[in-house]
């Protein structure tokens, strides 16, 4: 049988064949021309040929893994050294608008004030550092080693966090560990139980004799609470006491419960004013007993709460 088929679709058809897609028919018809065409022969035995890749050279293949070590060498290092700078950075920031320096007293111009409420055991500190931009922070914590409560002052720039120079705490405190100042390196007791004894000394026949000095919240509570109830018999303002008028009354010395700490004093005046005697006297006369403290009014008190102050002065009497 004659063969029909052209070179040109025998070359189309040969790639089919190579790989078995053809049917029998065009098998056999590719066949029967292949025996009769050389150059149809030829050209499947090259595309029958493995294709030979060029290899790339031991050397430029060590070549390439050097370059991406080195570039990962580089990666780490550069992502080391933005990890620290970010680190120092945040410490930076840390350090000036959130931790703050700690200040002690007389490092800086402090003042603060201070309140004892002796009914609900709370101490209180308000206060501000003065003539500097600054924000303040304060920490409060218990050192149970030393039986101490301390506080520390930081000194802040100012931020959304801390705005200004105003620093405040309250503490609840029975009277059982000292208040402490903590600096860096050293400290300075704020208050302790000793600071806010209750003292009673009497006077008779030209001698004073101190009879009750205590740390007893509950009972200058009473006393105090006594002294304001007491009903004003004058709306003069009392002077100084006159003491040798007398030759027998009592000297309370209430604990004191606020006060004020200045390092930076604004008003001379301020630190010129005579200072007011806080000394309660507690006498009798004509059958009567009073209360007399300078700058307030004659506080008249009855036969009662006279018995009770004298009582608590028993139980409560240095042996």
């Amino acid at each position: 049988m004659k063969n029909t088929l052209d070179c040109n679709i025998v070359r189309d058809m040969l790639p089919l064949f190579i790989e078995n897609l053809t049917s029998e028919d065009s098998n056999n018809a590719i066949n029967q021309h292949l025996e009769q065409c050389e150059y149809c022969r030829k050209y499947l035995e090259n595309i029958q040929k493995p294709i030979d890749c060029p290899t790339v050279p031991k050397k430029e293949i060590d070549y390439m893994r050097k370059v991406k070590h080195s570039f990962k060498q580089r990666a780490y290092i550069l992502s080391g050294v933005i990890t620290i700078f970010c680190i120092i950075l945040i410490g930076i920031f840390l350090r000036l608008f959130i931790i703050g320096t700690p200040i002690f007293i007389g490092d800086a111009p402090i003042n603060f004030r201070w309140n004892y409420d002796m009914d609900s055991k709370v101490y209180s500190i308000h206060g501000t550092i003065e003539g500097t931009n600054t924000g303040a922070r304060i920490k409060m914590y218990e050192d149970k080693k030393n039986n101490q409560i301390k506080i520390k002052i930081y000194e802040i720039m100012p931020s959304v966090f801390y705005s200004n120079n105003q620093f405040s705490v309250k503490i609840p405190w029975n009277g059982e560990a000292d208040i402490v100042w903590q600096g860096n390196e050293r400290q300075q007791i704020i208050t302790s139980s000793q600071y806010l004894n209750l003292s009673i000394s009497k006077f008779q026949k030209g001698d004073y004799q101190n009879i009750v000095d205590l740390y007893d919240v509950n009972g200058a509570s009473m006393i105090k609470r006594l002294y304001d109830d007491a009903t004003e018999v004058s709306s003069k303002t009392l002077m100084s006491f006159d003491e040798e008028k007398y030759d027998k009354y009592f000297i309370i010395s209430f604990p004191l419960t606020t006060g004020i700490y200045s390092e930076w004093i604004k008003d001379n005046k301020a630190s010129q004013k005579e200072e007011m005697d806080d000394r309660v006297f507690l006498y009798q006369e004509d059958g009567q007993y009073y209360f007399y403290k300078q700058g307030q009014h004659l506080k008249k008190i009855s036969e009662d709460d006279m018995n009770k102050i004298l009582d608590y002065i028993k139980t409560k009497k240095i042996s």
